[in-house]
């Protein structure tokens, strides 16, 4: 499948990404949080196929899996990965959510080597996790700071500027958004405004890159092929195709 130039929908990005977690052998629970993430990606004015890939191979590939211990303290919450692989992205996005949803004012959440931190941020994102803030240094030793400061109203932080998609095997501090601070002068600094971006989204379209390829051989998977037994059992078009 040629992908230069290639556009979709966002509903497609639910539709393809659910299914490409779930030929990854993610629940399809999980799958469908990380098309929402996915969703949130692109309305972002990101190419959710480059943001995702590299978690999708690490799952494909037992470079990362979804088994995570939670530790928890008076403080502090801590999510690891048992198995000294990464932390999956897809379960340590679910995770974080749910543990802000169910009311973690005042506590950091600690998220060991996770492959993929932007499908964390994402997540929070797609989840309106309003007055948050993430760090993370990862294995390249570049430093990442997201704020959510109030629905649809994000900035991103970082000590370089290579592009946050690219950022793998962070440890991630998760806490309560008390204030943002002033950034070094040297610090690359965007800010990101979701209401009005999706609408760009909506008139143009979600484009995708190079990694689609890769999305949609893992969506694939969850494609039955036809056979003559099926078709004459009724599975898409008959033996004489009137219908």
């Amino acid at each position: 499948m040629a992908t230069e130039h290639l556009t979709i929908s966002l509903n497609e990005v639910l539709f393809f990404f659910t299914r490409a977690g779930f030929g990854v052998n993610a629940p399809i629970g999980i799958s469908e949080d990380f098309a929402y993430s996915n969703m949130w990606i692109a309305e972002n004015g990101f190419d959710p196929s480059s943001c995702s890939i590299e978690a999708l191979n690490n799952l494909d590939s037992h470079a990362s899996d979804l088994a995570v211990e939670v530790e928890k303290s008076d403080t502090q919450v801590h999510f690891v990965n048992p198995n000294n692989v990464y932390l999956s992205s897809l379960i340590a996005s679910v995770s974080v959510v749910d543990c802000i949803n169910i009311g973690s004012q005042g506590v950091e959440l600690i998220v060991k080597n996770v492959d993929s931190p932007l499908l964390v941020i994402a997540a929070m994102g797609a989840n309106q996790c309003s007055d948050w803030q993430a760090i993370w240094l990862d294995e390249n030793n570049y430093e990442y700071l997201v704020n959510f400061i109030e629905p649809g109203v994000w900035e991103m932080v970082s000590s370089n500027t290579q592009p946050i998609e690219l950022s793998k095997g962070g440890n991630m501090i998760i806490r309560p958004l008390v204030e943002t601070k002033k950034h070094p002068a040297n610090a690359v600094l965007r800010q990101f405004f979701t209401i009005e971006e999706k609408e760009k989204i909506l008139q143009t379209g979600v484009k995708v890159g190079e990694h689609w390829q890769g999305i949609y051989d893992y969506f694939s998977r969850c494609l039955v092929k036809s056979t003559a037994t099926s078709r004459a059992l009724g599975a898409g078009a008959g033996m004489v195709d009137t219908d």
